[in-house]
């Protein structure tokens, strides 16, 4: 399949111009457009997602485990400072963030079509009908068509969503986020582009780092901005992942409880 010299943004519906083709999953020529509306990266129309997804992206993905302690961390004090409890970990994999979370008692659960929840079985439906907070760490650059696919987050009205994402600035073909070896990774957020968002949605916007945090105005203060910021610069996530992992995960005792009582058998009337 050839690319073409422009095409409409998958997000904002601007023209958007090709500024560099690339080479993806080792046998696709694919062309990368940059918004002159949003200023955000996409790539073609992307055709090959079903030859991606069929390895798992962990094969390549060899800082998971520890990225997985990082975004514990900043989830865990996010939570404390706007007062979340109901969670939604969307996109989250093999459940190892979501497992992590419910050891610090905070009530999570986990959702991803592509992957097999290993290590929070059992915990894939939630018990509330509306969370306090949905996370997507290093999900939303994976959506086709988000203009449409980023419904799928805000339609669950979190109080707060937490974000995970490398944010494009004019990077060229030797960005390495492109991810070209696994072929998912296929359009890539400006901040102005995440100003659209939090302006379509109706949310307030607070980012450092890779890190972007959507809040509803009504739970968003310029203190709590600035204390936000401040959880999410990187140093300081250091010094948050050094301290969350010698405090006591005193939590995980109840839900094995719980799932041992799941499991016993349904007592005969008879």
């Amino acid at each position: 399949m050839t690319n073409t010299a422009s095409i409409n943004c998958r997000l904002c519906g601007g023209p958007s111009k090709k500024i560099f083709s690339q080479t993806i999953l080792q046998k696709y020529n694919v062309g990368y457009y940059k918004c002159d509306t949003c200023s955000s990266l996409q790539t073609d129309e992307p055709y090959w997602l079903e030859t991606a997804h069929k390895n798992n992206l962990s094969y390549l993905d060899t800082g998971a485990a520890q990225r997985t302690l990082k975004n514990l961390a900043v989830c865990f004090f996010i939570s404390k400072l706007y007062k979340l409890k109901n969670i939604i970990d969307f996109g989250g994999g093999d459940g190892l963030l979501c497992r992590l979370l419910r050891d610090y008692g905070l009530n999570c659960f986990v959702k991803d079509k592509y992957a097999s929840a290993t290590y929070a079985q059992g915990f894939t439906e939630p018990n509330f009908q509306s969370p306090d907070l949905v996370i997507a760490f290093e999900v939303l650059e994976h959506f086709p068509n988000p203009g449409r696919d980023l419904d799928n987050l805000f339609n669950l009205k979190p109080r707060v969503l937490l974000v995970s994402t490398g944010i494009y600035t004019n990077q060229q073909s030797d960005w390495w986020y492109l991810s070209l070896e696994s072929g998912q990774h296929v359009f890539f957020y400006s901040k102005k582009a995440l100003h659209f968002l939090a302006a379509k949605y109706g949310y307030g916007l607070v980012a450092n780092g890779d890190f972007i945090l959507f809040v509803r105005r009504s739970s968003l203060s310029y203190a709590k901005s600035a204390l936000t910021k401040l959880v999410l610069n990187r140093v300081i996530i250091r010094l948050l992942r050094s301290l969350i992992v010698i405090l006591p995960a005193r939590y995980a005792w109840n839900d094995r409880e719980l799932q041992k009582e799941k499991c016993k058998p349904t007592q005969s009337l008879v």
